[in-house]
């Protein structure tokens, strides 16, 4: 049942204007962090922890000036329950920790991309973070599972503009997948602060128990979902990258914002024709991890070669026995 605390502020925000920048690219490839550094510019309003997880009270918030009071409570709590990280990474918990806005698309639908189902609850939620941050900033967005709907999303948003992050499948895969099995090896507070789906299946263990087969006891068949989805993605965006306005997007790689992350953040800012209103440390932010492979994606690399043979000839990437990679995405 839908909260009803910010109803009656809703009629404020129907006419206010926002433009989206996305954040677009495959899960673990990289996503997180430059929406960390992207956000650490000054330059953008981001979805936030604070805005997905009290959605329903932020205009309340604003208006009876509680918001910074909502932000705290909301870090003390997490920090109560012993969380400091998100487990699948070292980026640290708070309610300003930027996060995925189809969290909030799956309280409303199954599914966590854009549709024509839930474009409402999203444009609602791009109101309501652009009305109380008071500027015109435009709104930073990220969700892995847009990254093949790209031109329904520019079919919505006319304006919109996309920063799309590539990274080595091996590396994105590897790591999706061992994120899997820390979400399904024990319920994680956070991501059921974040998600109501994910607090049923918990609730529920007939609907748990294949989410543990697939990624915890017979990873096999994680890696394949992982690599269709993967191959999914690769595919639409080779097929349609080029029926966007080149003005519209810019595209990097994981690899070289690691290498050069400051003149990364540089051109995309150009690109989006963006001053930083902060001096940004992009290379203290990085803070990149070793970890080895997974066993499981090395045993089928045959599998993964032909599967995203296309895409990593177009980026360069090479199929083959690896045993370290970095991991924050």
């Amino acid at each position: 049942m839908r909260n009803a605390s910010d109803d009656q502020y809703l009629s404020e925000i129907r006419e206010v204007d926002f433009t989206p920048v996305f954040i677009l690219g495959v899960h673990r490839s990289g996503t997180s962090i430059l929406y960390k550094t992207l956000s650490a510019t000054g330059c953008f309003n981001p979805v936030t922890a604070y805005h997905i997880i009290d959605y329903h009270e932020l205009l309340r918030n604003y208006h009876q000036q509680v918001e910074e009071s909502a932000r705290q409570k909301l870090t003390e709590m997490l920090r109560e329950q012993g969380l400091r990280d998100r487990k699948i990474d070292k980026m640290e918990v708070t309610a300003d920790l930027a996060e995925e806005y189809g969290f909030l698309l799956n309280e409303q639908t199954i599914r966590m991309y854009l549709s024509s189902r839930n474009i409402a609850l999203f444009m609602e939620m791009c109101k309501k973070i652009q009305f109380i941050a008071g500027n015109s900033k435009p709104l930073l967005l990220k969700n892995p599972y847009d990254f093949p709907n790209f031109l329904f999303m520019k079919q919505m948003f006319p304006s919109a503009k996309f920063i799309f992050i590539h990274r080595h499948p091996l590396k994105t895969i590897s790591s999706t997948l061992k994120a899997f099995q820390v979400i399904f090896k024990d319920k994680h507070p956070y991501m059921a602060k974040l998600s109501r789906m994910y607090e049923k299946f918990y609730a529920n263990p007939l609907l748990l128990l294949p989410f543990r087969i697939v990624f915890r006891f017979i990873p096999e068949l994680g890696v394949i979902y992982i690599t269709m989805t993967t191959s999914n993605g690769a595919r639409y965006y080779l097929k349609n990258i080029g029926k966007l306005p080149k003005k519209d997007y810019i595209a990097i790689t994981y690899e070289e914002f690691c290498v050069h992350p400051q003149k990364t953040v540089e051109d995309i800012m150009h690109a989006l024709a963006l001053k930083a209103d902060k001096t940004v440390d992009a290379a203290g932010l990085m803070n990149p991890r070793k970890t080895d492979i997974d066993s499981t994606v090395q045993k089928l690399l045959p599998y993964i070669s032909r599967s995203l043979r296309k895409y990593c000839e177009f980026f360069g990437y090479k199929i083959e026995k690896e045993t370290q990679s970095s991991t924050q995405g």
